[in-house]
């Protein structure tokens, strides 16, 4: 008896993880009046941050960097002051910081780099004249009603499922940054290969 209840606490404890970033994702985007916008932001940073944990970075990027886990933001950062909700917090033996870039010439010390709807076409201009990085983009699409997301090149895209917020995960994108995602993390995303 007392092995079935270390499997099912330990089963428990490696797919905690999972069950966070699925209720994350599932949160309502049609969130009450006031504080709508802060919450949202909330969300949006709750789910970097568990995104964060299903992905692996190449060992000479996380040897030069091993203390820190930068989460970047593309010309504008839309999730601030929300962002203080994971600020400090560890992921992966690292802690979460951020920094606000203004091109990927920038991006030498991001892990992942959030892109806000409105500087998508800038950061796809800047993305054809750069090579690959080890670095998760996200764009965020979640105030785009339209398909947006097929013609975004970021390795993951946020984006609306009627009042909910869903994973597009770009695979192509991810192989050529040298990143790799857990299964876990893709069974919960609509993929693109």
């Amino acid at each position: 008896m007392m092995n079935a209840v270390h499997h099912f606490s330990s089963l428990y404890l490696r797919r905690k993880p999972v069950l966070l970033l699925l209720l994350v994702c599932l949160w309502p985007l049609n969130l009450k009046a006031e504080s709508h916008e802060y919450k949202l932001q909330q969300v949006k940073a709750a789910i970097l941050f568990n995104i964060a944990k299903f992905v692996r970075w190449p060992d000479k990027t996380v040897s030069q960097s091993p203390d820190h886990l930068t989460i970047c933001h593309y010309r504008e950062n839309t999730l601030s002051p929300a962002f203080q909700s994971i600020y400090g917090k560890r992921v992966q033996h690292r802690t979460i910081n951020d920094k606000l870039i203004g091109t990927l010439a920038g991006a030498d010390q991001c892990a992942m780099l959030f892109i806000p709807l409105s500087q998508l076409r800038t950061f796809a201009e800047d993305q054809a004249h750069h090579g690959p990085l080890p670095v998760l983009t996200i764009a965020d699409l979640t105030e785009s009603y339209s398909t947006e997301s097929s013609d975004s090149r970021a390795a993951v895209n946020l984006i609306r499922q009627g009042s909910r917020i869903g994973l597009d995960i770009y695979l192509p994108e991810v192989t050529r940054n040298g990143l790799t995602i857990s299964s876990e993390l893709l069974k919960l995303a609509r993929v693109r290969r």
